[in-house]
């Protein structure tokens, strides 16, 4: 399988590249997948491999080498050092998900770097060279579509960890409600990295882009 992705060069010292990739990833993994048949998610085939391999077969193309917490049950298989937590009771939605996985980071300092994802959207980290770069006078970069009147993807930013614990976690509550004070960069995914598999058709395009053969 290749993979590709779009490198960021962020600056160079003496002609070697640099590139500005956060320190930690959360990837928010639970939940069934009604749409898609009701199955585990991240263990949903997109041709020969599951989300969640998709899912870390790109953040390897970065050149990431931080920790990385998949929120999601403890039977998902995962290699090696990559660690699972998940809300208590499960099923609390994305947000009470994305505080299980801002809690296994507390041993990290409020300046880290961390990049939040979706096992369904496996090619955000694409965009991570430019959201990190965002990063400065504001704790936070997000994705926002082309589209204008699009909201922005908060599930797929890049975020100083202090700002994630600042966030108000709730369970069943909205994205938008529980980062709705968050002042975040906005990035152009101009791109499509941001794309979700909700449905076997989302999975069909997915499977294309990435280069499988449909059967």
């Amino acid at each position: 399988m290749t993979i590709h992705t779009r490198q960021n060069a962020l600056g160079s010292s003496g002609g070697e590249v640099r590139k500005r990739l956060p320190e930690a990833v959360l990837v928010l993994a639970g939940g069934t997948a009604k749409r898609l048949g009701g199955v585990s998610k991240p263990d949903y085939k997109i041709g020969p491999l599951r989300l969640i391999d998709i899912v870390l077969a790109e953040i390897d193309r970065t050149g990431f080498a931080g920790r990385i917490v998949a929120v999601a049950p403890n039977e998902l298989a995962v290699r090696e050092g990559v660690e699972l937590t998940l809300e208590d009771p499960p099923h609390g939605g994305p947000l009470a998900g994305l505080g299980a996985g801002v809690a296994a980071l507390a041993d990290m300092p409020g300046s880290t770097l961390v990049a939040v994802m979706t096992c369904d959207a496996p090619l955000s980290p694409r965009l991570w060279g430019e959201l990190c770069i965002e990063i400065g006078k504001v704790d936070a970069a997000v994705p926002v579509s082309a589209d204008a009147e699009a909201w922005p993807q908060y599930l797929h930013g890049c975020y100083r960890l202090r700002a994630l614990r600042d966030l108000s976690i709730y369970r069943d509550v909205s994205i938008r409600r529980g980062f709705a004070t968050i002042t975040a960069a906005h990035v152009v995914d101009t791109n499509w990295c941001c794309m979700d598999v909700d449905t076997p058709a989302d999975a069909k395009d997915m499977a294309v882009r990435l280069g499988f053969r449909l059967v």
